[in-house]
């Protein structure tokens, strides 16, 4: 059964010390059906006979099982919203949606019952809800982090990653779910890029602010076009899921439409586009990693809009500047930024922080890393929290 914020479908009893987590119904679970989000997807699905790799290394280390968490159908959507299950309820603004796809997993670490969850991140996944239910959120390197047990979306973008409500607990995840993972701390001051054509310069102007906090060395550039590397991306993302989940489309009338349209469109891109699509992906990886030769991280703001209500979901594209990262394979870590500017400052209700004045959602600041650039991120993450820097629910 749902939680009374809906965040999971099924909860289990736990007791003792170790840390609590939930678990996306996207990620195998020995014993338990993996849902996907989809009535349809649950109707033929057996227990799972044994758990996803990511889980099972979280077991051996002791970690608590406090429920599997709810979902966007078929993970193929970034705004949260579940016409099966419920939609888990936003915890700063019930009027606003949680984001997607892993929103049950962004809510139950909002609420304080769970202290990290396992997300999974395609086009934004798990930095999305974590910028609308103001919250850490990591996409983890394409690769690092076994997607074996793990339901596929789009398996050349697809990764496993944690959502945590404070620096520290994100690295506690880390230090769970990768052997490989070293923690580091900053030994001189970040070097970072901001990239101020991804988002408007309200947002601009909050996240100078907090990187001028931090002891961050910004330069500010344009000369990536986001919006035309976005499509390409999509391309792929919409190619790939038509493959994956084809099949159910026999039985449309039992999927969310909305989800339906979007498998649709899957069908439409031709072998050529997808072919070419592959290769701007290769020019967009050695841009990027030309890039990282002057510099330690990109920002951005994760979701370059406010987070939109739940009566105005309908059609809302949240992954504008998170796509991109999937397409490049690199890490990027959503982080929700305090209040650094009045309301007033932020241009009333058409502020990045949403549309309900003081109690709407932070604003978020992302920041992607080279390849296997998690220590790197979670230091930076920790600097900003020590400096009083983060969003922190009450």
């Amino acid at each position: 059964m749902a939680s009374g914020s809906n965040w999971a479908i099924e909860e289990f009893p736990t007791s003792g010390d170790a840390p609590r987590v939930a678990v996306k119904d996207l990620i195998d679970m020995e014993g338990t059906r993996t849902s996907a989000g989809s009535r349809l997807v649950l109707s033929t699905a057996e227990p799972a006979r044994e758990d996803a790799r990511c889980l099972q290394r979280i077991r051996e280390r002791g970690a608590r099982i406090v429920g599997k968490a709810n979902l966007h159908e078929l993970a193929f959507g970034s705004t949260g919203i579940n016409h099966w299950w419920g939609t888990p309820v936003n915890p700063i603004d019930p009027s606003l949606v949680p984001g997607g796809s892993s929103s049950g997993s962004a809510v139950a670490v909002a609420i304080g019952a769970a202290d990290f969850a396992l997300g999974t991140d395609t086009g934004g996944s798990v930095r999305i809800p974590a910028a609308a239910c103001g919250i850490l959120g990591l996409k983890t390197t394409w690769g690092r982090i076994s997607n074996v047990g793990v339901y596929p979306l789009a398996p050349s973008l697809d990764t496993v990653g944690p959502l945590a409500g404070s620096a520290a607990a994100l690295e506690e995840a880390l230090e769970i779910m990768d052997s490989g993972y070293s923690p580091m701390r900053l030994a001189a001051p970040l070097r970072v890029a901001l990239l101020v054509n991804a988002q408007a310069e309200t947002f601009n102007e909050v996240i100078r602010l907090a990187l001028s906090r931090m002891g961050a060395v910004v330069t500010e550039f344009s000369d990536i076009d986001l919006a035309k590397v976005h499509r390409s991306a999509n391309q792929v993302i919409s190619a790939e899921a038509y493959r994956s989940d084809s099949r159910l489309l026999r039985e449309a009338h039992r999927l969310d439409p909305i989800v339906v349209q979007r498998l649709l469109s899957g069908a439409q891109v031709a072998d050529h586009s997808y072919r070419q699509a592959l290769e701007d992906r290769h020019a967009f990886q050695n841009l990027l990693e030309e890039r990282f030769e002057d510099f330690d991280v990109l920002a951005l703001a994760t979701v370059p809009s406010a987070i939109p209500s739940m009566a105005k979901a309908i059609g809302a594209s949240l992954n504008r500047n998170t796509l991109p990262f999937n397409f490049a394979g690199t890490p990027g870590l959503s982080l929700p930024l305090a209040r650094l500017l009045s309301d007033e400052a932020l241009g009333g209700m058409d502020s990045p922080q949403g549309g309900g004045g003081a109690s709407s959602v932070p604003v978020s600041l992302q920041l992607v890393a080279p390849w296997d650039g998690e220590a790197l991120l979670v230091a930076a993450a920790k600097e900003m929290e020590g400096r009083d820097l983060l969003f922190a629910h009450r």
